[in-house]
């Protein structure tokens, strides 16, 4: 099953500090929303070569998953 991503917005996450809320949306019709923090968001714009967030739009759902493993791993 493929995934890419279909939205993104800004949120609020504990303490006021912001998260981007990213929608998935998958081949059979299925969606899913991701929250992402502020570390895992900066490696995604990185790893899609994206200066918005708008152009995060139409990415394959393994850029996610890599930005979780790189800010998972990394320093």
């Amino acid at each position: 099953m493929t995934a890419t991503i279909s939205m993104v917005r800004l949120g609020a996450a504990h303490e006021g500090h912001a998260e981007l809320l990213v929608t998935l949306s998958f081949d059979n019709g299925g969606e899913s929303q991701i929250p992402l923090d502020p570390k895992t968001c900066d490696r995604l714009m990185t790893r899609c070569a994206a200066n918005a967030i708008e152009e995060l739009v139409g990415q394959d759902w393994t850029h996610i998953r890599d930005a979780l493993t790189d800010s998972f791993n990394g320093p």
